[in-house]
C-alpha cells in the first residue's frame, strides 16, 4: 500500500494511461474457480497475525498496530498517544470484555467505469476484510473474551456521488455475502450506516449543520478547512457518477481537454459540494458521538492515519488504492496484489486471465490474474 497518507482522506492515486484511447491489453477467456481455490492467495495477502512478545497484554495488543504488516502511517501516531490507548485496552481486559474497534469505509464500488465495472465486492474487499478480521483473531488468541472489529460501511456517501441508495445497499449486502462465503467474519461485525442514520434522528440535522459550518470556515479561509478540502477534492472529483457520459469523454474531462471543459466544470462543482458534505458527515459523527453510541469504548482505527486513530494498512504493498476504487490484479507469479483502474488495466499492455467464482452476485470478473508469455 502506498506510504502517501492524509489525516483527512485516503489519497487519490492518478490514472496512468489517460493519454491512451486504444486498448492494448490481451484478455484470455474467463475461467470460473471455487472460493476454496482462492484460500492460498487470501492467506498470502492477509496472513495470520500474532501479538509481538514482551510487556503486558495491553502493551502487546497496542504493539500489534506497530507491526510492519499492520501499521499505516507514522509510528508516532500510535506511540504519541500510547498512555491513552493502553488505558482503553486495559479497561477492556480488566473487566473481561471483548476488545472492540471501529473503522469506517467500504461505502460502495465507485460509480466510475474508468475505475471498475463491478457493483459488488470482489477479491480486493475479501483481502481487506480478512486483514481486519485477523486483528481480532490475533487478540482473541490471548484474551478469552475475544476481540471484534466493527466496520461501519459508509453507504450514506451515495448522496455525495449522485447514486441511489439501492447502489450502496446492494454493495453492503455483497460485503456480507463474501464474509460468509470465505468465512472471514469471526471477529468482524458489519454495520450499514444507511440504517444507522435511519435510526438516529439527530444525525441528519447535525450533518446539515456541520456542512454549513465547514462552508463558512472555507469562505473565511480557515487553513485547516482548506487543507482538508485540498486533500479530499481530487478523490471526490474522480468518484462522481456521470451517467450517460461515454468513457472516452470522461477520460477527456479527467485530462483537462478543452473540448470536455463543460463536463469537467460540472464534475468540479459537484465534487466541491461533495467534499463539504463529506467533511460535514465526519464532523457530525464526532459531534453527536455516533461511534461511541454504536460501540461504547471502541478503539478507533482508520486508513487516514493521525494521532487519536490507529492507522491500519488496508492492503499489502504494492497495492496503492482501496479495493472499491478499482479491480484486483494478481501478479504473474502470484506473489503480489494490486488494485488497478480498469481503464489503465486495459491500456497498460500485458495479458490477463479474468477469474470468476460461481457464487458471485456480479457478472464482472471477481479478479484478474496476470499471465506472462
Amino acid at each position: 500500500m502506498t506510504e502517501k497518507t492524509s489525516p483527512y482522506i485516503f489519497p487519490f492515486q492518478s490514472f496512468r494511461h489517460l493519454d491512451r484511447m486504444t486498448e492494448n491489453a490481451t484478455f484470455l477467456p474467463s475461467r470460473t474457480i471455487s472460493p476454496a481455490e482462492l484460500t492460498p492467495l487470501i492467506e498470502r495477502f492477509a496472513p495470520p497475525l500474532d501479538l509481538p512478545p514482551g510487556g503486558s497484554l495491553a502493551e502487546r495488543i497496542l504493539g500489534l498496530f506497530l507491526l510492519p504488516g499492520v501499521l499505516f502511517g507514522k509510528p508516532e501516531f500510535v506511540t504519541s498517544r500510547a498512555e491513552a490507548w493502553l488505558a482503553a485496552i486495559e479497561d477492556r481486559l480488566s473487566t473481561d470484555r471483548p476488545v472492540e474497534f471501529t473503522i469506517l469505509g467500504f461505502p460502495f464500488k465507485m460509480p466510475v467505469p474508468l475505475k471498475t465495472d463491478r457493483r459488488a465486492a470482489d477479491f480486493g474487499e475479501v483481502v481487506g476484510l480478512c486483514r481486519l478480521n485477523r486483528i481480532g483473531e490475533a487478540i482473541a488468541a490471548h484474551h478469552l473474551p475475544g476481540a471484534r472489529v466493527h466496520l461501519l460501511s459508509e453507504g450514506p456517501f451515495h448522496e455525495l456521488n449522485g447514486l441511489s441508495r439501492d447502489w450502496a445497499d446492494a454493495y453492503f449486502a455483497s460485503l456480507g455475502h463474501v464474509v460468509d462465503l470465505f468465512g472471514i467474519g469471526t471477529h468482524l461485525a458489519l454495520h450499514d450506516l444507511n440504517v444507522v442514520l435511519d435510526e438516529e434522528p439527530d444525525f441528519r440535522p447535525a450533518w446539515t449543520a456541520a456542512t454549513e459550518d465547514i462552508r463558512r470556515r472555507r469562505d473565511a479561509g480557515d487553513p485547516r478547512t482548506l487543507d482538508a478540502i485540498r486533500d479530499a477534492l481530487p478523490v471526490r472529483f474522480h468518484n462522481i457518477a456521470n451517467p450517460g457520459v461515454p468513457d472516452e469523454e470522461l477520460c477527456r474531462a479527467y485530462r483537462g481537454d478543452v473540448e470536455a471543459a463543460d463536463l469537467r466544470a460540472s464534475i468540479a462543482a459537484r465534487a466541491e459540494e461533495g467534499v463539504l458534505a463529506y467533511r460535514g458527515f465526519l464532523e457530525a459523527r464526532d459531534r453527536i458521538g455516533l461511534l461511541d453510541r454504536l460501540v461504547p469504548g471502541g478503539l478507533s482505527m482508520t486508513v487516514s492515519p493521525r494521532p487519536g486513530r490507529l492507522g491500519v494498512r488496508p492492503l499489502p504493498l504494492p497495492a496503492d488504492k482501496l479495493p472499491y476504487h478499482g479491480v484486483p490484479v494478481i501478479g504473474a507469479k502470484g506473489q503480489t496484489l494490486r488494485i488497478d483502474y480498469l481503464w489503465d488495466l486495459k491500456r497498460g499492455g500485458g495479458r490477463f486471465e479474468p477469474l470468476r467464482i460461481g457464487a458471485d452476485t456480479d457478472p464482472a470478473p471477481f479478479l484478474y490474474r496476470e499471465v506472462r508469455g
